[in-house]
């Protein structure tokens, strides 16, 4: 089965612009008890497979569905779902609602909101299916009303459908049915249905930004705010102008006029001009309102958000944390997605791998860390491979640069520092400094990684579905082409893994088990804006079955909020890192040769030159002996960018040899230790 992942989205939606409007039938399913159905509703399906019978039911937003959680679920705290991936074969499963009447209508509209991705399997056509239906008759014969159109992401997308061609029918129900051909596939969600009768000069704030209490809603004091919302005519007769105010923390309204011609049941954009500047730190209450003469319905035009004043805006920091695993045949995307976000962002990114050790991956290091940090992500997702964001935001790794772009100006919370020392034990000590006052459980976490990992044990096997030709899934980066790496799709770890992996877990400070978000009291219960405060943790000695390479370690240290009432509860609020120097490799900035590394080092029978070019042209590869001898020459035309060389050593004697590349004007040296 092709893998669908959720992606995200960042709208902010009202609970139901028809909420206030003249409903003849709905349900927001709050209060539904779950599983089940709202009073009056039904649900429906023919069982075809031994899984367990489900169809539709009702849940609440913290439910996970299918591969992931629906990202905007907050507007919608009960909704109903079809999770067909977990119980495949009730085709199909329909939802139906009670019977209600359009008779003396005037303008009658369905408007439901809904996730869906249209999910296939083993072939490119759509297999999955759901609709909208109306029946006139109680239920006997139905017409499709609206086919889901499938979504990229998992935000609510809101339909309208016009129902004026049912007005004489006293005797109508509406039904959304789902099929998934009898296949395993992913399901939908639905939320906020809703029949009314649309009322001439009806408008509605339906999204306001910033959005209280989101990852971007911070300001420096002094800066000036814009306030922009999403306005749905809700008339039966379009618009051509309407007005909108706010109002912050109680003050004089302001007022902007937004010309635009907004048809019925369209939303339009607006923002207003004038901006508001934050006079102070801490949280600023705004009311917003739209304005249009002789709207029959108020409660429908105003929404609440706030404004939260800090002292300084903190550096970012996102990090991102991949559970991944050897066995698994997709994962491989996840060593070329994760070094190519940590390449283009280096200096804005943490980044760990986090193997599986549960399925006794020779990457995974044996020790209590390392297996109770892969419990605690595998807990996060629901397939691998799989990336978790600041431990909120699940995805694929292939969206990585995707969500970097989409979370990067997220409130960083504190500034902070970090002072590791790599030897024979790890040391890490640094600094805190919040941008606002901060009371309550904050604590910090220590995550050692390494790179140019590979298994070394016997009997191993490392998976790769895109060196099958026939799947036509090329996949090139972290310097390997993996459609050619090998047919079949399998390596034999009884010959050395020819996957070398970055960014790999090696140990956690405290133990996730234990522990899973912070060491606890490694800060104060109370912090104050733009004081710093100390953190260290206790010396750490390298250890496991497979020894650890320390030059090639990165300490990362995250800060974590643990206070049960906070919105980011057991979020990653922000993160530091710092590579051992002896792991930056070497350059000639006049040679337009950056970072060069050769790994592993000490090498056996295969060694790999990595670097990055400034410029594309004529390079020349050198390896040379002790004495000046030149074992392996090569010369070819390279492209801007990164680059790896892979070279056997099998032949080379044992001892130390000079790694050099050349380019036209001017070479840079590394040394290698090569050991049999």
């Amino acid at each position: 089965m092709k893998k669908i992942l959720l992606g995200i989205s960042f709208a902010c939606l009202a609970l139901s612009a028809t909420t206030n409007a003249q409903t003849i039938m709905g349900t927001n399913f709050v209060g539904t008890s779950t599983p089940g159905m709202p009073t009056g509703w039904s649900n429906t399906f023919t069982a075809t497979s031994s899984h367990t019978p489900q169809g539709w039911v009702t849940t609440t937003a913290a439910t996970d569905l299918y591969f992931g959680t629906v990202s905007n679920a907050a507007p919608h705290t009960e909704y109903a779902v079809v999770n067909e991936y977990a119980n495949p074969g009730n085709n199909p499963a329909n939802m139906t609602s009670p019977t209600f009447s359009l008779v003396g209508a005037t303008s009658p509209y369905l408007t439901y909101d809904y996730v869906f991705f249209g999910a296939w399997y083993g072939t490119s056509a759509t297999l999955e299916k759901c609709a909208a239906q109306i029946s006139t008759d109680g239920g006997s014969t139905w017409t499709t009303l609206d086919t889901l159109v499938p979504q990229s992401s998992s935000a609510w997308v809101t339909n309208n459908v016009n129902l004026s061609a049912y007005t004489t029918s006293s005797n109508c129900k509406i039904r959304f049915q789902y099929s998934d051909v009898d296949t395993p596939l992913i399901g939908a969600a639905i939320g906020n249905i809703n029949v009314f009768n649309a009322q001439t000069n009806d408008i509605s704030l339906i999204a306001v930004a910033p959005v209280s209490g989101a990852a971007n809603d911070y300001f420096v004091t002094g800066s000036n705010v814009t306030f922009s919302g999403t306005m749905q005519n809700m008339s039966p007769s379009a618009i051509s102008s309407y007005q909108v105010s706010y109002s912050v923390d109680g003050g004089t309204p302001v007022t902007c006029t937004i010309t635009a011609s907004v048809a019925s049941m369209a939303t339009n954009n607006f923002t207003c001009t004038t901006p508001y500047t934050v006079p102070t730190t801490g949280v600023h209450n705004v009311s917003m309102w739209v304005t249009e003469a002789g709207d029959p319905v108020l409660t429908n035009d105003t929404m609440a958000t706030a404004v939260y004043g800090v002292a300084f805006m903190p550096t970012k920091r996102l990090m991102f944390e991949e559970p991944t695993g050897s066995w698994c045949g997709y994962c491989v995307r996840g060593i070329v997605f994760m070094d190519s976000l940590y390449h283009a962002y280096p200096d804005a990114v943490s980044i760990c791998s986090v193997h599986d050790y549960n399925t006794y991956d020779p990457m995974a290091e044996e020790n209590t860390q390392t297996k109770d940090y892969d419990t605690y992500m595998q807990g996060k997702i629901s397939g691998f491979p799989s990336i978790v964001v600041d431990r909120n935001v699940v995805d694929d790794p292939s969206n990585a640069i995707v969500d970097y772009m989409a979370m990067k100006d997220n409130f960083g919370f504190a500034d902070m520092t970090i002072t590791p020392t790599f030897g024979t034990t790890i040391t890490v000590s640094g600094t805190v400094t919040p941008a606002l006052d901060l009371t309550g459980d904050y604590r910090v976490e220590l995550i050692l990684t390494e790179d140019y990992v590979h298994g070394t044990g016997t009997g191993w096997s490392q998976h790769n579905y895109y060196a099958v030709d026939v799947n036509n899934q090329p996949l090139a980066g972290a310097g390997y082409n993996f459609q050619d790496s090998t047919s079949g799709g399998v390596v034999s770890g009884d010959a050395p893994m020819y996957l070398y992996f970055h960014f790999v877990d090696r140990y956690t400070v405290p133990d996730m088990s234990s522990s899973p978000n912070g060491l606890a009291s490694s800060l104060p219960t109370t912090m104050t804006a733009g004081t710093a405060y100390n953190y260290s943790f206790a010396a750490v000695t390298p250890t496991g079955t497979q020894a650890w390479n320390v030059n090639q370690m990165t300490a990362i240290v995250v800060l974590i909020d643990n206070n049960s009432s906070s919105p980011t509860y057991r979020q990653i609020l922000n993160s530091i890192n710092m590579k051992n120097p002896m792991s930056l490799g070497v350059s000639n900035v006049a040679a337009g040769i950056n970072g060069l590394q050769v790994y592993p080092n000490p090498a056996t029978d295969m060694a790999h030159a990595r670097f990055e070019l400034n410029a594309a042209g004529k390079v020349t590869f050198n390896v040379t002996d002790i004495l000046g001898r030149v074992v392996m020459s090569n010369t070819e035309d390279m492209t801007a960018g990164g680059q790896q060389v892979n070279f056997s050593t099998a032949n080379f004697a044992a001892g130390v040899y000079n790694v050099t590349v050349t380019t036209e004007t001017g070479s840079t040296t590394q040394h290698l230790t090569v050991g049999k």
